[in-house]
This record gives structure tokens, C-alpha cells and sequence, in this order.
């Protein structure tokens, strides 16, 4: 099957060994007394006799048009189907309207099995989808050609064009200024300023043609390029696309608050004026919840839910056109509560001093409370020990005043717990003190020596 060279639209039919006459306008015709137009639209000598290995050539306005309308695969948010709100595997007929909202996106499926991902805030027709059945020679019946066209009215989407032959027509999107055709392939189209008349596209993989119509003129624009159409601008000139940007540097996690996730540096891509990120739970990026464009270093992710998403960046340049993407998986999550402040102290001392006594140091004190007040206690239990855990414990004197003997210590680093006695609530410190290296030799007092610590 190939285009016909007739003035109208059409395709052209290979007839094969075995083809009868009226199965084949039964079967490709949507009203089979037309055979005698397309026998004189194809000059046939006698409009009653085919034969094998002559071309006819079939007008699309008589073919048999099957129902194969669209459907919705995905609808996330806020998302209008002809005016209602859509929902996952809806029929999308042709002439039908579909809008997103803000956070918003839909994937439509077409029935040649391409996909339309419409992203946030954008506004498109399913001006065309129908098919035209001809006769396959290598099938047991008749084979469906497909012919598609979108309208963009405003904002951006991606296609994913299925890699076929049998299409009619290039699978096209059309915005107020540019039509863009395709046959397979995977591009970005976008309508985002309507005061600018702008219109861009963007190629990630195989070839597609940017027309102007304005201008009559266009491009062939293959993968890694793009182009923005305006219509009062006759060239439609090809740029290379932006690399996509390194997001290993960038952190997993995204805490709130404040939830704020840095992006690259915008002099670590070369070209790139600003970013485009797009947030999605899916890695396809069908359920987009989030397409923000910023030239700062950092965007506000604070409204996401708590769990994992998946975030792509994307460069942009002085002119709009947006490169490839790189993709980071992030996990939002409530940052942990700060460690409370150590307590006020339930009673201090306001000076202490340690003497050497008898062979013995003895430690003697002068509490108050958190308020200043003296401290009345009925008496003291003091623990000490090695560690600042009491576990190597070296004696456990008491007593009723504020002084204890300790024994004969060594010189070193120790630790006291002085709890008080008699009261209905036990309070108790803990203290660290130091014994020089000349103790009891040299030094046998000291000034000050304990040192609250912090529980």
C-alpha cells in the first residue's frame, strides 16, 4: 500500500491474485455502488474486470471508516472530557475536547496505539481518529490504515507515536501556528504563550517536520533537535537540544518543612537559561502532579504528600526550547523533631571545693534551687564512680549535710551523682570532677571542682 498520486486524498490498493470485484468494494467501501466512481477517477477500461497487479487508487471520502476512537489511560487530578470529569478508560470520540487542570495531566491512547500525554493547564481537540479499511494481501480480511490529528489549543504534551506504515496521513499535531507530523516517533509540542504566537518542538527520538503554514516553509527535525515556529518568521530554524542536567548531586530526600529540593546550578549545563521539573509518582510520568519552570536554585515541594515520587529535570534555553531529561527518584517524609533542650537544673551549686582530709577526699558544697533559694534537704546519697553511666561504681557515701568523704582517691576523672534525702520527690544532679596528676602531693585543695552534666 502506498500514497496516491490522485489530487484527493487517497491510497492506493495493489490488487492481488484471487481479489473478486464485489468482495473487494464490500470490503473497502463504505458503500460499494461507489466502485464505478473509483473506476473512473482510475480511467479503468472496463469498471467490471481487475486484475492481479494493477494499482487502484481509493479516495479516503468513500473507504469504510470503522469506530476506533481514542481512550483515556490515565487521568490525574483535575482532568474535562467533553465538559465532565474523566476517568481512566473513557471513550474519547472523535471531535472531543480534553482539558487539565493545575497539577493536573491525562495519557490518551489512540487506536493505532499511540499515546498523547497532556500536561498541566493544557487544552487540546481530538480533531481526527478514524480509520479506512483496505484489503491486506497478507491477511485473511481487511487491514485498517489509521489517520490522526490533535489540536493544541494551549499548553504542552508529549507524543509517543507507534512506528507503523499503515497511516494515511502522518499522525499530526496542530497548534494555532505550526503543524507538526510524525510517523514514529517520540516528541514534545508546545502552545504555552498565545500573546508570543509561539510554537515549539521538541525531538527525543526519531525524525518528525515542523511546518509553518503563515509562511508556507518548515523543517525536518531529527531526534536531539528542536525548533520554535513562529508565524511571522519564515525560517523555522533546527537548534540542538540541551543534555540533560546531573541530578546525582541533588539529594533522595525532600524534608518539610521547609520541603525545599535544590536544583543544579544552572552553570553546570551549558545553554540552559532555566529548568523544567515535572513530578510524578509513576516513572513514566503519566500521573504528572506537579510542571514547574524556574531559573532558581531551588523549587517548593512542600504540598507533595509524604512517600516516593519520581522528579525530572529538564534544561531550557535563551529561546524556550527544553532539552532531555534526567530522572530522580525523591522521598518526601516530615523532617525528624528536634532533640528537646537539656532540662533547667532541678538544683545547682553555686560554689564547691575538695580537700584532703585524713588520707580521704572530702567534697563539701552549696546547693540552691533553679530559683536561686536555698535548697533544704534532709540529707545526701552520693554515687560515684569512673564513668558518666555509674556503672564503675567506687563508693556510695551519705550523709545529712552537704559534705561527703569520698575515700582515698586517686588522681583521675570522676563522676557524682548527689541525690537528695528525705523529701517526698527525690531530686537528684550529676557532676563530673578532675583530680590533678599532684594531687596529694602537691595539691591538696581545690576550688570549684564540680562540673554539672547535662543528663
Amino acid at each position: 500500500m502506498a500514497q496516491s498520486a490522485l489530487s484527493e486524498p487517497s491510497v492506493a490498493y495493489q490488487i492481488q491474485a484471487g481479489d473478486k470485484l464485489l468482495v473487494l468494494a464490500r470490503e473497502i467501501l463504505n458503500n460499494p455502488a461507489d466502485w464505478s466512481e473509483v473506476a473512473r477517477l482510475n480511467r479503468l477500461r472496463n469498471p467490471d474486470q481487475i486484475l492481479s497487479g494493477q494499482v487502484i487508487n481509493i479516495p479516503y471520502r468513500l473507504m469504510k471508516i470503522p469506530t476506533i476512537g481514542a481512550r483515556v489511560v490515565s487521568a490525574e487530578g483535575s482532568v474535562q472530557l467533553a465538559g465532565a470529569a474523566a476517568t481512566p478508560g473513557m471513550a474519547v470520540p472523535e471531535g472531543s475536547r480534553l482539558q487539565t487542570g493545575a497539577n493536573s495531566s491525562a495519557v490518551v491512547e489512540l487506536a493505532d496505539g499511540s499515546r498523547i500525554k497532556l500536561l498541566p493547564n493544557t487544552l487540546a481537540d481530538v480533531v481526527t481518529s478514524r480509520g479506512y479499511a483496505t484489503r491486506d494481501p497478507a491477511a485473511s480480511g481487511s487491514t485498517t490504515w489509521f489517520s490522526g490529528l490533535i489540536r493544541l489549543a494551549q499548553g504542552a504534551l508529549e507524543a509517543a507515536a507507534v512506528k507503523s506504515s499503515r497511516r494515511t496521513t502522518p499522525l499530526q499535531v496542530e497548534t494555532p501556528t505550526s503543524l507538526v507530523g510524525v510517523r514514529g516517533t517520540q516528541f514534545r509540542v508546545a502552545y504555552e504563550d498565545p500573546a508570543a504566537r509561539n510554537a515549539r518542538t521538541e525531538v527525543t527520538e526519531g525524525i518528525v517536520r515542523a511546518d509553518n503554514p503563515a509562511q508556507a516553509s518548515g523543517a525536518n527535525l531529527p531526534r536531539g533537535t528542536g525548533a520554535v515556529v513562529n508565524p511571522a518568521q519564515k525560517e523555522v530554524k533546527v537548534v540542538k537540544l540541551l543534555a540533560a542536567p546531573d541530578l546525582a548531586p541533588l539529594p533522595a530526600d525532600v524534608l518539610k518543612p521547609p520541603g525545599s529540593w535544590p536544583l543544579p546550578a544552572l552553570g553546570s549545563l551549558a545553554g540552559a537559561t532555566g529548568w523544567r521539573v515535572q513530578v510524578a509518582a509513576d516513572e513514566p510520568f503519566n500521573g504528572i502532579v506537579r510542571d514547574l519552570k524556574t531559573s532558581g536554585a531551588a523549587i517548593d515541594l512542600s504540598t507533595l504528600a509524604n512517600g516516593g515520587w519520581f522528579v525530572r529535570v529538564r534544561g531550557f534555553d535563551v529561546q524556550g526550547l527544553e532539552g532531555f531529561d534526567a530522572v530522580k527518584r525523591i522521598v518526601v517524609r516530615d523532617a525528624p523533631p528536634p532533640p528537646p533542650p537539656p532540662p533547667p537544673p532541678r538544683w545547682r551549686v553555686t560554689s564547691s571545693a575538695m580537700a584532703l582530709q585524713g588520707g580521704q577526699a572530702v567534697l563539701s558544697w552549696n546547693p540552691v534551687q533553679a530559683d536561686g533559694q536555698p535548697l533544704i534537704a534532709a540529707g545526701y546519697r552520693a554515687t560515684l564512680a569512673r564513668d558518666a553511666a555509674l556503672a564503675q561504681v567506687i563508693a556510695q557515701p551519705e550523709g545529712t549535710a552537704e559534705r561527703l568523704a569520698l575515700g582515698p582517691l586517686q588522681p583521675g576523672v570522676y563522676f557524682i551523682e548527689l541525690r537528695t534525702t528525705g523529701e517526698p520527690a527525690q531530686r537528684s544532679e550529676l557532676f563530673r570532677f578532675e583530680l590533678p596528676g599532684n594531687w596529694g602531693s602537691t595539691v591538696t585543695d581545690l576550688v570549684f571542682p564540680l562540673q554539672r552534666v547535662n543528663p
